[in-house]
């Protein structure tokens, strides 16, 4: 471990040397991603951006979600879109787990109260192509922060979906419908709790909701939805 620590990762950042996975310039710290000046540029969610209330109020009239913590905006063009697409499809781990801390942070900010958090679990296919879940890391992250359990093993995607990138809102919740179920012995470990159901980014609110439905009839007393970002 001391050979690897202090002659092979620094010869590696040599020949590799870390860059920002949004603008390209060279990293003092080889554990981030992202660049300061990157994550400055990101929009930030705040309780009065019309995006916000408008997913928020979306969400809570569907009757299964009482209450949403997001924080970023996310954006075709710029750091939001390369951090997406990094955490989905280059496995970084570290960059959920950081965005998880940075959601457990605003919970606290935003005094929110939850007993277990609840990662929104892909399909087995998917799985198998992607090599993990990035909702699962950015929960370990907030449950770094809050000290809150994170529990995998509540909903399990039954049914394999296709991309929602290019339905409109009424097909994308269509296509979601009834593609979540419980877990055997899942309600021993909800029923009665306020479940932080996490997601990567939220655009509609179909995916989220139709996990929320689940959960909450398998006896959660409540559920609040997080993401790293929101979506138009």
């Amino acid at each position: 471990m001391k050979i690897s620590r202090f002659i092979i990762n620094p010869l590696l950042d040599f020949i590799y040397p870390p860059i920002c996975i949004s603008c390209s310039s060279l990293l003092s710290d080889n554990s981030q991603k992202i660049c300061s000046s990157c994550w400055d540029a990101v929009k930030t969610v705040t309780k009065d951006h019309p995006l916000y209330w408008e997913t928020r109020n979306r969400l809570i009239a569907s009757g299964s979600i009482d209450d949403l913590v997001s924080c970023y905006i996310f954006e075709r063009e710029g750091p939001t879109r390369h951090i997406a697409h990094a955490l989905k499809y280059r496995e970084y781990r570290s960059l959920g787990i950081n965005l998880g801390e940075k959601i457990g942070n605003l919970i606290a900010d935003w005094e929110i109260s939850f007993d277990v958090i609840v990662p929104v679990p892909l399909h087995r296919i998917k799985y198998r192509e992607r090599g993990y879940n990035q909702s699962e890391y950015i929960a370990r992250g907030i449950a770094g922060v809050t000290g809150k359990p994170a529990a995998c093993d509540i909903v399990r995607r039954k049914r394999y979906t296709q991309t929602q990138t290019k339905l409109n809102i009424e097909e994308r919740y269509l296509n979601m419908k009834d593609a979540f179920e419980i877990l055997p012995d899942a309600s021993k470990k909800i029923s009665g709790k306020t479940c932080l159901l996490v997601d990567d980014i939220i655009t509609t609110g179909a995916t989220i909701n139709s996990c929320a439905k689940e959960i909450l009839a398998a006896g959660t007393n409540s559920i609040i939805a997080a993401s790293a970002a929101l979506a138009k």
